[in-house]
C-alpha cells in the first residue's frame, strides 16, 4: 500500500457509514480498496531519491525486455527482465499497492549492478500491464509468482532465486512463502508487509477515526469481494503463512511506519519458524527503508542473502 490511498479510504470508510444497507457500504469500500487504479506519474515530480531514481533506470535501461506470463486463471501478465550472461542468481522485485513493477527499479538496479544478477519486476494483477479486475492484496498473487518462479526455471535449470516484496509486494512474497515452493528459491526479503489484508484496512480506517463499527464495514466489504470476485479477503492471512514457510527470511520495518505499522513486523518475525532476521530502519516511514539509509538497507539484505545463495 502506498502512503497516497490513505486519506482517501479514510473519508470513504467515515461516508459509508451513513449510506443505508451492508450492500451499499460495502460496494462503495470496495471501489476505493479493491479496484485497481492507475498510479499517478506526477507523484515523482522533482524527486531524487533511490527509489525515484529506480524507475526511471528500470524503464530506460538497454537490457530490459518486457515479459509475459499466462496466470492459473487465465490472465495476461506482464514483467520486465533484464538479464545477465552466465549468471544463475535470480532477484524477483515485487512492487506494492496502486503501483507497477518500476517502483522496484532502485532493487533490481542493485541485484543487477552491484551483485550482478538477473532480475526480474512483475506487474501484479491489475496493476501496470497486467489483467485482473481487482487487488488481491498478495494472495491470488502468491500463485502468480509461483508462475513468474517457474518461468525462470524453464529458462535456467541452475537458477537460485531471492524473493525481495516491499508493502503489498512483501506481503505477497511472504505469502508465497508459506506455500510449497522449489529448492531453486533461497530466501526471502519482506519490506513492511502488513500481517493480513482485513488486518491493515481495519488500522488504516481505526486511526482516520471513522464513526462506523469497524467490523460491520469490514463485514460488508468482505461479502461483496465474495460475491464479485469469488475471494475471501480472510485468506490474505500473512501471518499464518510465515508459522508454515520454510524459507529463510528476513523482515525489514521502518521504525517510523504509521502506515503499516512496526508492530506488525514484530509479529510476523515472532510467528514465523523460518531460518530468520530483521532489521528496523530509524527514521524511516513507509516504504522509505531503502531511500532513507540505503547503506544499512543492502549491507544487510546482502549478507542475508548470500548466506544462503
Amino acid at each position: 500500500m502506498k502512503k497516497g490511498v490513505k486519506a482517501g479510504l479514510i473519508s470513504l470508510l467515515a461516508g459509508a457509514a451513513g449510506m443505508g444497507g451492508a450492500a451499499a457500504v460495502g460496494s462503495v469500500f470496495y471501489d476505493m480498496s479493491m479496484a485497481p487504479k492507475p498510479r499517478d506519474p506526477s507523484e515523482d515530480e522533482g524527486r531524487t531519491d533511490p527509489v525515484a531514481l529506480g524507475r526511471k533506470w528500470v524503464r530506460e535501461h538497454p537490457a530490459r525486455r518486457d515479459v509475459l506470463i499466462t496466470s492459473v486463471d487465465g490472465l495476461r501478465l506482464h514483467g520486465a527482465a533484464l538479464r545477465q550472461k552466465d549468471c544463475h542468481r535470480w532477484a524477483l522485485c515485487v512492487h506494492g499497492y496502486h503501483d507497477t513493477h518500476e517502483s522496484m527499479g532502485a532493487h533490481a538496479r542493485h541485484y543487477y549492478e552491484d551483485l550482478g544478477w538477473n532480475a526480474v519486476l512483475p506487474d501484479l494483477r491489475g496493476h501496470g500491464g497486467s489483467g485482473g479486475s481487482y487487488v488481491g492484496y498478495g494472495w491470488d498473487d502468491r500463485l502468480d509468482l509461483v508462475a513468474w518462479i517457474s518461468r525462470i526455471m524453464r529458462r535456467d535449470s541452475q537458477a537460485e532465486i531471492v524473493l525481495h516484496g516491499v508493502s503489498m509486494g512483501a506481503a505477497a512474497v511472504l505469502l508465497t512463502a508459506g506455500g510449497a515452493l522449489p529448492a531453486s528459491v533461497k530466501a526471502v526479503v519482506s519490506d513492511c508487509s502488513y500481517t493480513s489484508a482485513l488486518a491493515i484496512m481495519r488500522h488504516v480506517y481505526q486511526r482516520g477515526g471513522g464513526r462506523a463499527p469497524t467490523g460491520p464495514a469490514l463485514a460488508a466489504l468482505r461479502a461483496t469481494v465474495k460475491r464479485r470476485d469469488r475471494f475471501d479477503l480472510k485468506s490474505a492471512d500473512v501471518l499464518r503463512a510465515v508459522r508454515t514457510s520454510k524459507t529463510p527470511t528476513l523482515f525489514i520495518h521502518g521504525v517510523s511506519d504509521d502506515f503499516v505499522p512496526a508492530s506488525m513486523m514484530a509479529e510476523l518475525y515472532e510467528a514465523a519458524r523460518c531460518p530468520k532476521e530483521f532489521l528496523w530502519v530509524p527514521k524511516a516511514g513507509h516504504a522509505e527503508s531503502v531511500n532513507v539509509d540505503p547503506k544499512l538497507y543492502w549491507d544487510t539484505v546482502d549478507e542475508f542473502v548470500l548466506r544462503y545463495i
